[in-house]
């Protein structure tokens, strides 16, 4: 797994705690720097390469703002504070998110993900409409790896991710289930429940509430239950 450098300023000391312990849940985020105040984590930047800071705004000598705007080549930035009056100007500048204090670990993983989302923003689209549409591009870490449609056995809902169960592995991608069920063929894929998407074509029995594929038991949602029929012609 290639790591994102993480430079995390902040002239309160439990701050840069609260946020090092968030990071700790995502395993591709590595703190490479700890700083409270701007002058120094500029000299750091120097002599070395962040892929991220988290900057709080207020605090003493140059505050957020003001560090941000003196960096000739700037890393993407999410600003961490405790004040609502910077929003404006944080995001004339470009930032990736304005997180308030005190963060919670759900907003931390949505700036994570616009994070990602800004970094894969010049990545091929999630589906090649290569012939047949046979191939997915499925963003995982750093990189977007293409997968054959055919080996795909079923994704399975992770939170804001999705795993990939394929002939072989799995894979760990930054998709919600919602994403991609709209980005799959519709005539090839279908979702069975609120965790699960399988191939049409590896159903190879339905028995009440359960899916049967090759050598996986998944379970049917309520509200699914209609639309797996009427795809089965049942």
């Amino acid at each position: 797994m290639q790591k994102i450098k993480c430079l995390l300023l902040d002239d309160e000391p439990i701050a840069i705690r609260i946020i090092e312990r968030h990071l700790e849940n995502f395993p591709e985020m590595e703190v490479v720097g700890r700083f409270n105040s701007a002058l120094s984590a500029m000299s750091f930047l120097r002599e070395n390469e962040v892929d991220l800071i988290f900057s709080d705004i207020d605090m003493p000598q140059m505050n957020g703002l003001q560090f941000l705007k003196s960096l000739t080549k700037a890393p993407a930035l999410i600003f961490t504070t405790a004040y609502r009056n910077y929003a404006v100007e944080a995001f004339d500048l470009d930032v990736v998110d304005y997180l308030m204090k005190p963060i919670s670990l759900e907003r931390m993983a949505r700036a994570i993900n616009r994070y990602h989302d800004r970094e894969d923003a010049q990545a091929e689209p999630i589906v090649a409409k290569s012939v047949a549409e046979e191939v997915i591009n499925l963003k995982v870490d750093k990189k977007v790896v293409r997968l054959a449609l055919d080996k795909i056995d079923y994704f399975e809902s992770f939170g804001d991710y999705a795993i990939c169960r394929y002939e072989g592995g799995k894979l760990v991608s930054r998709e919600t289930l919602a994403h991609l069920v709209n980005m799959l063929p519709a005539d090839r894929f279908i979702r069975i429940h609120r965790q699960f998407i399988v191939p049409i074509a590896k159903i190879e029995s339905i028995s009440g509430n359960t899916v049967y594929l090759r050598d996986k038991e998944l379970p049917v949602g309520r509200s699914y239950r209609s639309n797996l029929k009427q795809k089965m012609n049942l």
